[in-house]
């Protein structure tokens, strides 16, 4: 009775008169960890969205770092309004992954394949985005897919990014900095986790394998157009970050060097030079506040989703 109840709850939340909505099983096992915190669960699944109009397009939305689906749902408007303008929207249970982010890749693409499928919209016609890690997953398919178009089902027509950490190399001197500073707790856990990861995976810091932290990275500082970013230099994207100060004195003791805006703001400049004119990134102050109601500006409070909505609109229709 209780899951029924929660079902309805969620149900009344997510839909309303212009769309219909559907739970969709993918898979019954999760040999990868590619979504978390479900109890123990092990099915992968996705939420589709269908407008009762034609279908101009589909919006992809990934969850960040152990969010689960509905609480991503709840933080955003953008699902609704992008229904309601007759994109079909997918959310699909993607929450944590591997290093290499094949499984991501290879679940994403039977979710895909399904919608093409069933739907017939033309596989220049989606769109993929989210936050923080959810950021780096569609960045990194945009940059694969369109590197080698043969492995993957489709390029995206473009990207929308919420406060994604892009270059590897730079996010190490931050983990160490974090663990030196040895303050906020959760934060030094989760920067040794990461520095230890990458020692485990490349085999030591940047400054001893830059090569590995160059490959492996979205965008990269000082590299020749920007190392991978260049897959992305006709690609549409817009990104968002939050530059809040006070939060990242008195809250993190932390300052602009950890905030991934720097990075954020470095690769549309180098997209820009390279001629990428469709490349945008909104930098807001003090909107970040997470679904409890703390401040932080690693949110998906810091999309504007009319704005995002728009952007979709005008992408999809070039």
């Amino acid at each position: 009775m209780k899951n029924i109840l929660i079902f309805a709850l969620i149900f009344n939340v997510l839909s309303c008169k212009a769309q219909e909505f559907e739970k969709l099983s993918v898979s019954k096992t999760d040999d990868s960890e590619l979504y978390i915190n479900d109890d123990d669960s092990t099915e992968l699944f996705y939420y589709k969205y269908v407008p009762k109009s034609s279908i101009k397009g589909v919006l992809v939305i990934i969850p960040s770092g152990g969010e689960l689906v509905e609480n991503t749902l709840k933080q955003i408007t953008l699902p609704k309004i992008a229904v309601e303008k007759g994109i079909m929207v997918i959310v699909p249970s993607i929450n944590w992954g591997t290093d290499n982010r094949e499984a991501e890749f290879k679940l994403l693409d039977k979710i895909f394949s399904e919608i093409v499928a069933k739907h017939k919209v033309p596989k220049d016609k989606f769109i993929i985005g989210g936050l923080s890690s959810g950021a780096m997953i569609s960045l990194t398919y945009a940059e694969k897919a369109t590197k080698n178009p043969e492995k993957f089902f489709l390029i995206p027509k473009g990207v929308f990014a919420l406060d994604a950490p892009l270059d590897q190399a730079r996010f190490y001197k931050y983990c160490e900095r974090e663990i030196e500073r040895n303050i906020y707790k959760p934060a030094v856990e989760e920067a040794k986790w990461i520095k230890n990861n990458w020692d485990s995976i490349y085999g030591g810091s940047p400054d001893k394998f830059p090569e590995k932290y160059l490959e492996n990275s979205i965008y990269s500082y000082g590299a020749k157009d920007g190392g991978n970013a260049k897959y992305l230099k006709k690609m549409p994207l817009l990104m968002f970050t939050d530059l809040d100060t006070d939060w990242l004195i008195d809250q993190r003791h932390r300052d602009l060097h950890d905030w991934n805006g720097i990075d954020i703001i470095s690769m549309i400049n180098q997209l820009k030079i390279m001629g990428n004119e469709n490349a945008r990134v909104i930098v807001s102050q003090g909107k970040g506040v997470r679904l409890d109601g703390t401040k932080n500006p690693h949110s998906w409070s810091i999309m504007d989703s009319e704005v995002c909505l728009n952007w979709l609109l005008e992408t999809l229709e070039k």
